[in-house]
């Protein structure tokens, strides 16, 4: 008999992975559950603007073809792309392209191979191409939902439309936080799950931790609020001496977040790394002290749980993807988007309003139990409630 298959739908990401990190991790775990994984990752194209684009070009050499990358079969599509071209109407173009372009090599295989389950990474495309493969071959077929691309639905007529629609053809919808799940079931969507993603674990020298070093990593855009940070520790440099934020990433909010450092001179206070490798964010967050980031418009974000991982007090934006994962006061904080409330919450870590050896323990308890091993056995056992 022909070893059990599964099909992931992606696309090429550009995260310096085989196509993109998260997806691959998963597809890693769901190989290593004893299963064929065979990934779609299709490149996006448009003639005459995607070649010029900084970098690009070698990508479209690099990405071709089918790859076994990490035991897990990766076939390459180069997909013509008008990236939101029609993106909010009823018409969902990309996702015809997309399917059109990988429906007789998805036919092939699914002739050839066991295939058991379709799993989508993301709503908006893959979905759209989910749906069409649940129709055609009755396959067990669930669509995960990482945030950007659910968020950018739900705002608008024709996406709550397409979020129902799909709801009503395929099995589930898998959520990486309650937020987006939340999301779902208030469009009275229920076939859904929460199932977090992994992170990847490193080290795990204990290093001692800087009293008042904060540590905040992420893409330097205006969701992520650094500048809210920054004006938060305006406010206690004076009080705490030595007081250090630590900015970890790259984007194009960072000159305007170097001006505030500077018209707010805390160039003492405050330093900015540029993207380094997971690893070394690992080993800066084993010496920090606290993390923060007041992100909004977060479907989950992976780093609150490295943070907690490495015994970090933690510190999230409430109603975001994080809330549910942090339990407020116990394993971590929730707080507003506002420099106040993150200048009053750090004043009371630091005046000993808490338990904070509890906290971390907490933390790292949670944290641990976010594994790619745990993250496939729950997609695994949705598969077998369904078959």
């Amino acid at each position: 008999m022909k070893k059990e298959t599964i099909i992931i739908l992606s696309h090429v990401n550009f995260d310096k992975s085989p196509y993109c990190s998260y997806v691959h991790n998963h597809a890693k775990a769901l190989q290593k559950q004893g299963y064929d994984v065979i990934v779609f990752a299709n490149l996006n194209w448009l003639p005459g603007i995607s070649l010029i684009k900084k970098n690009r070009k070698k990508f479209y050499k690099e990405y071709k073809g089918e790859k076994n990358i990490d035991g897990v079969k990766v076939v390459y599509s180069k997909q013509l792309s008008f990236s939101n071209l029609l993106y909010n109407s009823r018409i969902n173009l990309n996702g015809i392209l997309y399917y059109l372009t990988i429906k007789n090599k998805i036919k092939k295989i699914i002739n050839e191979n066991n295939v058991i389950m379709i799993d989508a990474h993301t709503f908006k495309v893959e979905g759209h191409v989910a749906c069409k493969l649940k129709k055609k071959y009755k396959l067990p077929t669930f669509i995960t939902c990482h945030g950007t691309s659910l968020e950018k639905n739900l705002h608008t007529k024709n996406g709550i439309k397409q979020i129902q629609k799909f709801g009503r053809i395929i099995d589930k919808y898998i959520c990486v936080s309650k937020k987006i799940e939340n999301s779902i079931n208030k469009l009275k969507v229920y076939n859904t799950e929460t199932i977090y993603n992994g992170i990847n674990s490193y080290n795990n020298e204990e290093l001692s931790k800087q009293k008042f070093t904060i540590i905040s990593v992420g893409n330097l855009i205006k969701q992520k609020n650094f500048d809210i940070s920054i004006k938060a520790i305006s406010e206690l440099k004076n009080k705490y001496k030595g007081i250090e934020l630590i900015i970890v990433g790259d984007g194009p909010e960072k000159k305007k977040l170097v001006k505030l450092v500077e018209t707010e001179q805390l160039q003492n206070n405050v330093k900015f790394m540029n993207s380094i490798s997971n690893e070394d964010v690992h080993k800066l967050m084993k010496k920090s002290n606290i993390f923060i980031l007041p992100s909004v418009r977060e479907g989950f974000g992976i780093v609150y749980a490295e943070a907690m991982e490495n015994k970090c007090i933690t510190v999230g934006t409430k109603g975001e993807g994080i809330d549910g994962l942090i339990i407020n006061e116990k394993n971590g904080f929730l707080i507003n988007a506002d420099s106040k409330e993150i200048e009053r919450l750090i004043t009371d870590i630091y005046e000993g309003k808490y338990n904070l050896e509890e906290i971390r323990k907490q933390a790292y308890i949670t944290a641990k139990e976010l594994t790619w091993d745990n993250n496939a056995k729950n997609y695994l056992k949705n598969l077998e409630q369904r078959k």
